[in-house]
């Protein structure tokens, strides 16, 4: 067997495994790009007073009185003008459950498990199919497989530089028994870079979030319950560290500490400044401004979804995301128009 149609049996083997997985990806990466939109339509405030948002302790209370037997782990501040603040809480045996808040009255509108909110589910399953650090693990695989898919497929369509763009105008004269393999082949040579890119990014993303890369060798903190008054005066304590800076999300550990993300627009869209709190002991323990901050997706965030080149940069990855999943319809159905052809 030669090396080019080993490469060529690699591919499809590799394709036919993942096509599934690279589907799913792509629809909910789709989905991802207009998650602050998404999150406006299921996480809807109703009637309350537009901008005006409770105190921490009031949003934390909450959330907790849906679920008195759950710790308050997460959060979410409103995404849009018109949206809820999220919460996410925690319990024995990954218990998870959600909450919605009126962010002015803090109201609960809505609680429940992960689908029940469609936002944060695209993002759970696309993150981690909602299982874990297997579940991580098997993104990292596919980010691997699509990256194998790419290169391979780009060499064995490759023509010489000079014949690309015959080799492209090919593609459309093919026989129609031919033209669904010859679109494919084309779609996935275009688009290569992307994909690439695409994989690298989430591999990038997904592999500081396993098990090896972030164990701790700290032992399990001593929980501290913290009344009210103490949680508004750590947040009060983490906004005057960056005044006037927008809230994120607050995460909320057992020993009583809040991170806080602050939005740092001047780094862009997933900028943040984050600041500990000891709530308990009513004084900052670190503050991390986002040109110092270390964190790998920070930087891989941006190039994934697009936000790299602004605003406008999630319509190329939407399309990206669509010839994704042509490209994993496509190859196992023209692999099993061949096999059908040949057996008859």
């Amino acid at each position: 067997m030669t090396r080019p149609r080993f490469l060529l049996s690699v591919h499809r083997w590799i394709a036919l495994a993942f096509a599934p997985l690279l589907l799913l990806q792509s629809a909910t990466g789709a989905v991802l790009l207009f998650r602050d939109e998404l999150t406006g339509l299921t996480l809807p405030t109703g009637p309350s007073e537009v901008g005006r948002i409770a105190p921490l302790s009031a949003l934390a209370k909450a959330a907790t009185d849906a679920y008195p037997d759950l710790r308050l782990a997460r959060l979410f501040y409103p995404a849009g003008g018109t949206s809820a603040a999220f919460a996410q809480l925690e319990g024995g045996r990954g218990m998870i459950r959600y909450a919605s808040i009126d962010p002015a009255n803090a109201r609960v509108i809505s609680s429940g498990s992960i689908w029940r909110f469609p936002h944060e589910a695209a993002l759970q399953v696309h993150f981690r199919l909602l299982s874990g650090p297997t579940g991580i693990a098997l993104v990292a695989l596919n980010g691997l497989a699509l990256a194998l898919l790419a290169v391979s497929g780009l060499w064995q369509w490759w023509p010489g530089a000079r014949r690309v763009p015959q080799a492209l105008k090919d593609t459309a004269k093919a026989p129609a028994r031919l033209k669904l393999r010859a679109w494919h082949r084309s779609v996935g040579a275009v688009l290569a870079f992307v994909l690439l890119t695409s994989s690298a990014t989430g591999i990038m993303l997904a592999v500081p979030n396993l098990p090896f890369a972030s164990a701790s060798s700290e032992p399990p903190a001593k929980p501290v319950a913290l009344d009210g008054g103490a949680i508004d005066r750590g947040m009060a304590l983490a906004q005057a560290t960056y005044p006037g800076a927008g809230i994120r999300d607050v995460r909320f550990a057992a020993d009583g500490k809040l991170t806080v993300n602050l939005l740092a627009p001047r780094g862009g869209r997933w900028a943040v400044d984050v600041v500990t709190v000891s709530a308990a002991g009513q004084r900052v323990t670190s503050a991390l401004p986002y040109e110092r901050n270390e964190a790998l997706w920070l930087t891989a965030l941006p190039i994934h979804t697009g936000d790299l080149i602004g605003p406008a940069g999630r319509w190329p990855m939407l399309a990206a995301a669509f010839a994704l999943a042509f490209l994993a319809l496509s190859g196992p159905i023209a692999w099993w128009r061949s096999k059908r052809s040949d057996s008859q």
